[in-house]
């Protein structure tokens, strides 16, 4: 079924072409908006420029497709694949994504705002200066994906996996990653300020010189984590775990360190001023001068190596 054929029964006011195998079809630049494709062969189609603005994509074949600056905002993309996909400068805003696959796609600069992408397969796709605004991803697999400098503002990014992602220079203020899944991520020079990262799993991730002012770590494991020059003002590492971390120059100001762990980790130059410490363990903490010990000491911290 040739584009032209296509492209006339739109225009005659048909919109299901459910099932159809249209697998390479060219319909760049057309205005297919609320169109249904459920179920049919686009793979490898060409729907760049294309609206397709509340369009029913549901379990469609969209691998390897082309959808450069398209118009999908308000789509159901329900369960769609759409692995090696071109979505680059696409609109998706309000977009429902839950469920597909997106592995190795390209996203550079789309526009992904409040969009659901509940349970989405991102896993090694790119999605570089992304807007995530608001979007939903829990449980999202997002393993190996590249978010440089893409904004999640208020999104819900609650028990996502981001194992071996990287984020640096990204945005995610007052995200929710309760119970994340964040280890070896690289989050340098990110911004989590007020962000939930409870019971957060931060394990050998790169937080140099991240913005967390504010954030809930209550119980995060942060073993080996990287935070030289981090700023953790005012934001509460209760009960968390540091072992083995790098803190270099971190700012812990007004910061809750009740019963967190630090032992092995390093800690020069760090600022504990009116920070809580009561119950903390610095079993052979390195980097603290003699000041800081006996100031640890008053306030109830524990294990302080001798003076």
């Amino acid at each position: 079924m040739i584009a032209q054929e296509i492209i006339q029964r739109y225009a005659a006011q048909q919109r299901d072409f459910q099932h159809l195998n249209l697998s390479q079809i060219s319909l760049q630049g057309v205005d297919f908006s609320g169109v249904d494709f459920s179920y049919a062969n686009l793979s490898s189609a060409n729907l760049s420029e294309a609206n397709l603005s509340c369009a029913t994509l549901i379990w469609t074949d969209l691998n390897r497709a082309d959808f450069q600056k398209a118009n999908l905002t308000h789509a159901n993309l329900l369960n769609v694949s759409l692995l090696w996909a071109n979505l680059s400068h696409a609109a998706l805003m309000k977009a429902n994504l839950t469920g597909a696959h997106l592995n190795y796609a390209k996203l550079d600069s789309v526009c992904l705002r409040e969009a659901n992408l509940t349970e989405i397969d991102l896993e090694k796709a790119c999605l570089t200066q992304a807007d995530l605004t608001r979007a939903n991803l829990f449980k999202a697999n997002l393993k190996a994906t590249d978010f440089t400098g893409a904004s999640f503002d208020n999104a819900n990014l609650r028990q996502s996996n981001w194992e071996g992602a990287t984020l640096s220079a990204a945005s995610l203020r007052r995200v929710d990653l309760e119970g994340a899944q964040l280890q070896d991520t690289i989050l340098k020079g990110a911004d989590l300020t007020e962000s939930d990262l409870i019971n957060a799993d931060l394990s050998n991730a790169d937080l140099s010189d991240a913005i967390l002012r504010q954030a809930a770590l209550e119980l995060a494991c942060l073993f080996n984590a990287d935070l030289s020059r981090a700023d953790l003002e005012l934001a509460s590492l209760f009960n968390a775990n540091l072992e083995e971390a790098v803190l270099k120059g971190a700012n812990l100001t007004d910061t809750d360190l009740r019963r967190a762990n630090f032992t092995n980790t390093q800690l020069e130059g760090v600022n504990f001023s009116r920070s809580r410490v009561k119950g903390a363990l610095f079993t052979d903490a390195i980097g603290l001068t003699p000041q800081q010990k006996q100031w640890l000491r008053e306030n109830g911290a524990l294990n302080i190596p001798d003076l």
